[in-house]
């Protein structure tokens, strides 16, 4: 009689864990870490810049409001004097030393004088409706004149400025942080070229390692190597790429510098000439004050002809509206500075 025994069941189960690490890159880690700080110094550059940028636009939208009130002023002025002069005229018509046409210049004069003002009353309404749009307000919004709008002298010297904005402007940190982000990025991309090196260790544990196929309980060190040998042209094309980025941004980089150069060089400029225009247009609105005083006295005693007057007259709104344009011009010309430079002067 013959016994057939029964293969016997056994259980086997086992778990393991384990970690690697690369020890050898090629510099790709180093590469991309200073990817990644030039990527974070050109967004805190382009912070500042956007900073000073929507400074400036808020500074322009101020200095608006400011300059209609200011025209404003000189329409009433201008309004003011015209009201006076017909009183002259017609006072001479009366006395019978002017002709109704003098009269007829004279309220003509006046009737151009309340179409400024009202001109002027228009601007001012709309510039301080977009000033309210530019804060976040529901409706318009008035600006309280500064302690001066006369020239102040700049924290730094012509030459300071101009070597500032080519190193340090936002614009060129933001730009020159690209350009280098873009060649490590080139170096990060033919790190492709070498082997990555591998060391890795591990533990497993068994319940049964005597059974064949389980795992056996034990530490495992292992060192492993990798390199694409060919990848259809992948890494080829991704080192071109990088190289095209980093040339574009190297030359962007430059074109910037040149860029600040050149507007740090205009804006001074322009603010130079803002000067010396405020000083002789407020020696040009002095001199045509007297003119009109020595005009009026000379028409009133019947001297001069109306048409002296309305011509001393338009010569001083002329001068005052001069020295207007000039201040602001000025005001926007530093503000202008400030932002391409991203600090205060």
């Amino acid at each position: 009689m013959t016994s057939l025994a029964q293969p016997s069941t056994v259980n086997a189960y086992g778990a393991g864990l384990a970690a690697a690490i690369d020890v050898f890159t090629g510099g790709r880690r180093g590469a991309q870490r200073s990817q990644a700080d030039a990527i974070s110094q050109a967004a805190d550059a382009g912070l500042v810049q956007q900073r000073y940028a929507t400074v400036l636009v808020a500074k322009q939208g101020y200095f608006d409001v400011l300059r209609a009130h200011e025209l404003v002023r000189v329409a009433t002025e201008f309004v003011a004097q015209a009201e006076l002069a017909l009183g002259y005229t017609r006072d001479r018509l009366a006395a019978g030393t002017a002709t109704r046409a003098d009269v007829l210049l004279a309220e003509l004069s006046l009737s151009t004088a309340r179409r400024q003002q009202l001109a002027a009353r228009d601007t001012l309404s709309t510039t301080s409706a977009a000033l309210g749009r530019l804060v976040g307000a529901n409706g318009s919004v008035d600006a309280d004149p500064p302690a001066t709008l006369e020239p102040v002298p700049l924290a730094l010297s012509d030459s300071g400025v101009l070597a500032l904005a080519p190193a340090a402007a936002p614009a060129v940190v933001n730009a020159q942080a690209l350009a280098n982000a873009g060649a490590a990025a080139v170096r990060a991309s033919e790190t492709q070229y070498l082997p990555t090196i591998s060391l890795g260790t591990g533990y497993n544990w068994s319940n049964n390692g005597r059974v064949s196929g389980a795992l056996s309980s034990g530490w495992i060190v292992a060192l492993t190597t990798s390199f694409p040998l060919f990848n259809g042209f992948v890494r080829e094309a991704s080192v071109t790429q990088a190289k095209v980025t980093a040339d574009v941004a190297t030359a962007t980089s430059a074109d910037t510098k040149r860029f600040a150069r050149a507007e740090a060089q205009r804006l001074l400029g322009s603010l130079h000439v803002a000067e010396q225009d405020i000083t002789l247009t407020l020696d040009a609105v002095r001199l045509a004050g007297e003119d009109l005083r020595v005009i009026q006295a000379r028409y009133r005693a019947g001297i001069a002809t109306i048409l002296d007057v309305l011509t001393s007259q338009t010569a001083l709104i002329q001068a005052e509206l001069d020295l207007v344009s000039a201040r602001f011009t000025y005001q926007v010309a530093r503000a202008s500075l400030e932002a391409l430079l991203g600090r205060d002067l």
